[in-house]
């Protein structure tokens, strides 16, 4: 039996527009013995950027919520590619990124960047 059963979307270098270096595949799955599809998605990061894209996909959208706004009062903002300097924006309206993340290794050191406590990635669900 074929795991995969249909590609939605497949992309090097995903981020339309862009290329931040991650592939993504999102497709539908069947599990041995059962009939229903599956939402599967697969996202693959380079080493320079691992250490956000784990942060994204770890814990829950109130995590994220948190370190996204933490980071924008900081005048960054936070995404599953890097850390950027925010742009200043016109009309009131929030800033667009920098091209140029912050240079990061860890999830460790993200945290500590932004002041929020570490969490270990099971404990991310706030």
């Amino acid at each position: 039996m074929k795991f995969l059963r249909e590609d939605l979307v497949f992309s090097i270098h995903s981020e339309e527009g862009t290329d931040s270096g991650v592939d993504t595949y999102f497709g539908l799955c069947t599990y041995p013995g059962r009939g229903l599809r599956h939402r599967i998605d697969f996202k693959v990061y380079p080493r320079d950027i691992y250490a956000f894209g784990l942060i994204a996909w770890t814990g829950n959208d109130v995590l994220n919520r948190r370190l996204r706004l933490l980071a924008e009062s900081k005048g960054f903002r936070l995404d599953d590619t890097g850390l950027f300097p925010a742009t200043q924006a016109s009309a009131g309206k929030r800033g667009s990124r920098a091209t140029a993340s912050l240079r990061l290794d860890t999830e460790k050191e993200v945290f500590d960047f932004l002041g929020f406590p570490w969490l270990e990635p099971h404990e991310r669900n706030l």
